[in-house]
């Protein structure tokens, strides 16, 4: 990566704990740091075999409804089973489409009822609560189908017997209690159930009304640490999933949450709804001993967290159990990190699947790019953007960051967005015109539109819009890195993306680093750190407008160690 100085030379700073390489010749380098554990002849054999198979069996087809939804079955089974077992991830995982969850008519119904379009599970946690009586407010004052579209639906969909604690029966709703109650058991059938309730009087009556029937319950004060202790003891813990759409006081989600989330089992979700009356008067109130109602606010809580996954226990942060927080208009769910693992040779702790995918496409290549060694960006990739190009396999990608700064050859991304997206319109941007032209010349750019220049200055910027067009489905800044870099690109590609696109921020952690406080521009000082802006855009998100925040196109960010994913604003509805 290569940055400038205010008088615009060149100065070549160190990428991430990565030495830099001067050297434009790198066929010796692929030599020295070729992976034998990619070389076995056998392996590859083998799974080649075995995909050979599935392919003749897909194209065989049958006029036969269920004879095809059995031979699809019988092709995912074997895909996935064929990826445990295997280092090297083959695309054709990618193009076998998920079955519809709904019909298209009740998909375009969910829609049009949340006037925007959803993405399958999403559709489908709408579809399932506007389909009761009441209605929960979660897709009515509120909209919560993103995050439980995104995260709760397909952990069920890994894990049926699943432990879930909602914190909050609803018995204060303008509707009688127990919407949500409705909803779980309907989505959920399988699962242990829990809910827990304040008010005492409101269980026994639901209870006896059948309102509870499948359910384990739970009463008494979520802002209480002996009422939380008698929770966990009666339960057990070790819950896969917790909800807490209870008091919404701030000491009380804080009390909730330092006691519960120890009981979360690895990999496990922690939903919090309705953090936008964390700054009303009227829910600053329920003080504990070692809370102040009326100074503390959760989103604060928040920002902190933000600070910890991004610098990982560096400059005043905290390094925990937790794996990734995301953040949507009043609400956030946080993920607990997963289980240690010894199923791949890369990672050391279980994936989901498509983050297996991409972690084994990307151990097939050499060399193998840092976004699965000295970083675990597969996190962000496998949960959004390879099931954004199942979606749209012809998406428009722009990444910024050829990485001809690396101690490896440049290009190790580039290989592997080629061969996971082999269907999709790629750009990339690089400020090393010279790399860029030895790259070409070695055919590592084919199928690749280029873009040259510094990603800060905004000239540079606009002519990369111009000679692209714009109009980008996915942007991936992996780029200078700089605060003020990171910055002046996303005002100026932000408005380019399309609406449902994603914008992916790498390297997050050097923000602080003295070495990559150097570059600003006329609008930008050094003294801008950008996980700063971060925070103002989760204040954002959780306010909606209110308290000072901003209300913008920003739908969701989703954060991780390093790194952070920002989506934006689906279109609405289509009318049918």
């Amino acid at each position: 990566m290569t940055i400038h100085s205010r008088r615009n030379k060149p100065i070549y700073v160190q990428r991430p704990r990565e030495p830099i390489s001067t050297n434009n010749n790198w066929s010796y380098i692929n030599k020295k740091h070729k992976n034998p554990r990619h070389s076995s002849k056998n392996r590859i054999g083998i799974v080649a075999t075995i995909f050979i198979a599935i392919y003749l069996l897909y194209q065989r087809g049958s006029t036969s409804n269920d004879t095809q939804k059995k031979q699809q079955e019988k092709i995912h089974n074997t895909i996935s089973s064929s990826l445990l077992n295997s280092t090297s991830a083959i695309n054709s995982h990618l193009t076998i489409k998920d079955e519809n969850l709904l019909s298209q008519a009740e998909h375009n119904a969910a829609e049009k009822a949340m006037n925007s379009q959803l993405l399958p599970n999403e559709a489908q946690f709408v579809h399932a609560a506007t389909s009761l009586q009441p209605i929960t407010d979660k897709v009515t004052t509120h909209k919560y189908y993103p995050m439980y579209g995104q995260f709760l639906l397909p952990y069920y969909k890994r894990i049926l017997t699943m432990k879930m604690l909602e914190i909050g029966l609803g018995c204060d709703m303008n509707y009688e209690p127990g919407a949500s109650v409705a909803l779980w058991k309907k989505l959920f059938p399988k699962a242990n159930l829990w809910e827990a309730e304040y008010n005492k009087t409101c269980v026994e009556i639901s209870t006896k009304q059948g309102k509870l029937d499948g359910f384990n319950t739970l009463v008494g004060d979520q802002g209480d640490n002996a009422t939380l202790d008698k929770w966990i003891t009666k339960s057990g813990g070790e819950f896969d999933v917790i909800i807490d759409d209870g008091g919404h006081h701030n000491c009380q989600i804080i009390t909730s949450f330092v006691k519960l989330w120890p009981t979360i089992k690895p990999g496990g979700l922690y939903f919090i709804e309705d953090l936008q009356v964390g700054k009303w008067r009227g829910f600053r109130h329920a003080g504990t001993a070692s809370c102040n109602a009326k100074k503390f606010t959760f989103s604060d809580k928040l920002q902190d967290w933000l600070e910890d996954l991004i610098y990982q226990g560096g400059y005043g942060s905290k390094k925990w159990d937790v794996h990734f927080m995301y953040c949507q208009a009043e609400a956030c769910v946080l993920g607990k990190k997963p289980a240690p693992s010894s199923d791949s040779t890369l990672v050391n702790i279980e994936l989901l699947p498509e983050e297996r995918t991409f972690v084994e496409t990307a151990g097939s290549l050499t060399p193998i790019t840092d976004k699965i060694t000295t970083h675990s960006f597969y996190t962000m990739y496998g949960q959004f953007l390879l099931p954004y190009y199942r979606r749209k396999p012809d998406m428009k990608m722009l990444e910024i960051g050829l990485g001809c700064d690396m101690n490896y050859e440049p290009g190790a991304s580039v290989a592997l967005w080629k061969k996971l997206f082999p269907k999709a319109n790629l750009w990339e941007a690089e400020y090393n015109k010279t790399c860029v032209d030895i790259s070409t010349k070695q055919g590592k750019l084919d199928g690749f539109n280029t873009l040259v220049g510094d990603q800060g200055n905004n000239s540079t910027l606009d002519g990369w819009i111009d000679k692209s067009g714009g109009e980008f489905d996915v942007i991936i800044d992996d780029g200078g890195h700089h605060n003020c870099q990171i910055m002046a690109s996303f005002i100026k590609l932000w408005p380019t993306l399309k609406p449902g696109g994603l914008y992916f921020i790498e390297d997050l952690s050097v923000g602080k680093w003295m070495g990559y406080r150097k570059y600003s521009t006329a609008s930008c000082p050094t003294t801008f750190i950008f996980s700063d802006k971060l925070q103002v855009w989760l204040e954002d998100l959780i306010y909606q407008g209110g308290y000072g925040s901003r209300k913008w196109d920003v739908h969701f960010m989703f954060c991780q160690a390093e790194a952070c994913v920002l989506g934006k604003k689906p279109p609405d509805a289509i009318a049918h």
